[in-house]
């Protein structure tokens, strides 16, 4: 008997059943190959499309920031400012120009030979920062005429700590003399980090 004249001989419910029971098989069987690929190739484009999205915003900012660095540089280089800072390709260690700067200010305000000491550097705010510290005797009206002396120098110097011991007994008809100790940096476009120093060197 051939399977057509046994599905014929079956009763109506089986057959009926057998039916829906092919169909149901169909419909799985087109899910698994057709719907279920169709949902992972949408997936996958809709992840592409995001990462697509995300790197093109990322190599937007780096561009405007590249853009932004470069303006900045342009302005660091035509500013004056640029001018006060100490120039490292000149062949005189830094701390040694300071020194020098220290010590022709020293001098107009007529104070007494003193030593400097060398101390490591720092970097701050990308630039890098040379520190010496020196201690001096001298009237306030020498300290004030020192000040003014290192503000018109052409270079800039910051007195980043100053600490004054004064006398404790104080005649009324003299100055009296104080001891400032202080830290003072200078500031160049250095990218090398100088080795930390510790010697010291004679005003005079």
């Amino acid at each position: 008997m051939s399977a057509a004249a046994r599905l014929a001989a079956m009763p109506a419910m089986t057959r009926r059943a057998l039916a829906l029971g092919v169909l149901a098989f169909a419909l799985l069987l087109a899910w698994i190959v057709v719907v279920i690929p169709v949902q992972a190739l949408l997936l996958s484009q809709q992840e592409w499309r995001t990462e697509t999205a995300r790197q093109i915003a990322r190599d937007r900012g780096m561009a405007k920031s590249a853009a932004e660095v470069r303006t900045a540089a342009a302005a660091i280089d035509a500013s004056p400012l640029k001018t006060r800072l100490y120039d490292v390709a000149n062949g005189m260690a830094v701390t040694d120009e300071l020194q020098n700067d220290l010590r022709n200010a020293l001098t107009q305000s007529g104070v007494e030979p003193t030593t400097f000491k060398v101390l490591p550097a720092s970097v701050v705010n990308g630039l890098r920062a040379h520190r010496v510290e020196f201690s001096s005797v001298m009237t306030v009206e020498q300290l004030r005429t020192f000040f003014v002396a290192l503000a018109a120098q052409p270079r800039y110097v910051r007195i980043e700590r100053l600490k004054l011991d004064a006398p404790l007994q104080q005649r009324n008809d003299e100055n009296p003399r104080v001891t400032a100790l202080m830290e003072v940096r200078a500031f160049a476009l250095d990218a090398v980090a100088p080795k930390p120093a510790t010697r010291v060197a004679s005003a005079y």
